[in-house]
Order: C-alpha cells, then structure tokens, then sequence
C-alpha cells in the first residue's frame, strides 16, 4: 500500500492511497477497469454514481448489501457557499471535487471512505471522478460529500503505478 506522502487528517488534504493486487483481477461482463479522468477534466454539472458499504445514515446502521446513490457534481466555488450557507468554515480546495444535493437526502457515509464516485462517458465508459473522502454528518442540506479529485492526482498515481 502507498499512503499519499502529504496526507493530512486535519485537512483531509491528500487522503488517498494506492494497493498493488497480489493477484491480476479476471475481468468478467460486470467486473470491468475504471479509467482515470484526465488531468483537466471538469465534471461539475454531471450525475455520478457513489456506492460503498457505509452507515445508512449518520451513527446509524451498516447494510446488508451494496448501497448506490446519484449525486449532481457541484463546483468548488458552490460547495463552498453551501459549507458557509450551513455555518461551516471548511477549506474546499482544488483537490477536492463535491457532490450532492442542496436538499440533502443522498450522499456518501461513515463507512464509505475510499469508494468510488464514478461518471459513465458517453461512450459508456466508467470514469472515477474521485473518491469518498470526509463530509459533515450524513445528506444533510447544503453539506454535500468531499472526494477526493483523480484529475488532481493523475500525476501522482501515474508515477506510482508506471514505476
């Protein structure tokens, strides 16, 4: 496992880490890659998909199965006037991309850390966008979830796994 060298748990900044599989993975119809966005690639306005095993709501229970949610990707700039809206100063840096609903209602949990937040590509291709990084509580209003941003770090993962 390769912890990011800056990562910093009281800023969240860097939260991210890469495992080397023991064994190659047997792709099948369902067990396909996810490609990398590119360095700039901007998915502000786009659905995503986020799906994990985290609480179903904050303190709450784990599932049974696989949970799915779909969440607007939002600007940095409107999460965070929606963390300032709610009354939290939190730094939204250009590493972290947001997603979520004004409203609350769906989002990512405790538990889901590390998960993907994933686009389909029109040529139907699966893109990760980022990766469940830390929020306040659980689809509450104005408090979307924070991800890390893969077009962020493709530098940083290329020069890791190209070694």
């Amino acid at each position: 496992m390769v912890v990011h060298r800056h990562y910093n748990a009281q800023t969240f900044e860097n939260d991210l880490a890469l495992l080397e599989m023991e064994a190659p993975v047997e792709f099948l119809p369902y067990v396909v890659p996810i490609c990398l966005p590119h360095r700039n690639e901007d998915f502000t306005g786009k659905m995503a998909f986020v799906t994990g095993w985290g609480k179903l709501t904050a303190g709450g229970d784990v599932p049974n199965i696989l949970q799915e949610v779909q969440v607007p990707i939002v600007s940095n700039g409107e999460c965070q006037r929606m963390f300032y809206q709610a009354g939290h100063h939190k730094a939204i840096r250009s590493n972290f991309v947001c997603a979520g609903y004004t409203s609350g209602g769906q989002d990512s949990c405790e538990g889901d850390s590390g998960g993907p937040l994933m686009v389909q590509r029109e040529d139907t291709r699966w893109v990760l966008v980022g990766t469940v990084s830390h929020g306040i509580g659980c689809a509450d209003p104005n408090l979307p979830g924070v991800y890390m941003r893969m077009s962020s770090y493709r530098p940083w993962i290329d020069s890791i796994i190209y070694k």
